[in-house]
């Protein structure tokens, strides 16, 4: 040590000079450290921002759109919950009175106008009918686009589940003038027991929908 600090005595301004060049670019690899350091914190905040952001997004978007969706499917089933009493029986009954009080004053024309009547308001109810299946498959479809696999599987089997219903409500319509007419109660029956089987599998199928979207949402 004696030597090194007598050797620099003897040159005091060289290794002086020296020490200042070392200061120097200490200092300058400190600072340019800093901005360095800097640039890459703000880039990583920036780029946690972002995926924040879109992580806020796609929460909201995929909340709005599975809100959107319950909402048509609880709508759907809420107003086809009755269809037999309500809609179907009605409609069978103005049509037997017509035809009944057409075959009793043997107007034939009359006849043939209550049952072309009749006709026409079943094929209303298939079309509207149909056009609401078709509009529930739209909408499932566009939720399986960004969906995760286990909503999309749910959301297909649900799907299967309503065409069934509206298979099973078609055959009534179809069937329910031959089963009144012959007083089929065990035809009337099977296709009730059907229909009931059909809707609880749609509740339970729903409820598990429910519950493995609102994993989906917490996942994002």
């Amino acid at each position: 040590m004696e030597e090194i600090y007598t050797y620099i005595q003897k040159q005091p301004e060289f290794f002086a000079w020296v020490f200042a060049i070392v200061n120097i670019l200490w200092g300058a690899f400190l600072y340019f450290n800093k901005i360095r350091h800097s640039k890459a914190l703000e880039k990583l905040k920036q780029s946690l921002n972002l995926d924040l952001e879109r992580r806020k997004k796609v929460f909201e978007m995929k909340a709005s759109k599975y809100e959107a969706y319950f909402d048509n499917i609880d709508a759907y089933q809420r107003k086809h919950k009755n269809d037999y009493q309500e809609v179907f029986t009605p409609l069978f009954n103005e049509y037997m009175q017509r035809y009944l009080t057409a075959e009793n004053e043997e107007d034939n024309d009359a006849s043939t106008k209550a049952i072309l009547w009749f006709s026409q308001e079943i094929q209303k109810i298939s079309i509207n009918g149909f056009e609401e299946k078709l509009a529930l498959e739209h909408q499932t479809n566009s939720l399986k686009l960004t969906a995760s696999d286990k909503v999309a599987t749910l959301l297909e089997e649900l799907s299967t589940l309503n065409n069934k219903m509206f298979e099973a409500s078609s055959e009534q319509m179809n069937k329910l003038v031959e089963i009144t007419i012959n007083k089929d109660d065990q035809a009337a029956n099977e296709i009730q027991e059907k229909l009931s089987l059909i809707g609880k599998n749609i509740v339970n199928k729903s409820n598990q929908l429910r519950d493995e979207m609102r994993r989906d949402l917490l996942e994002i």
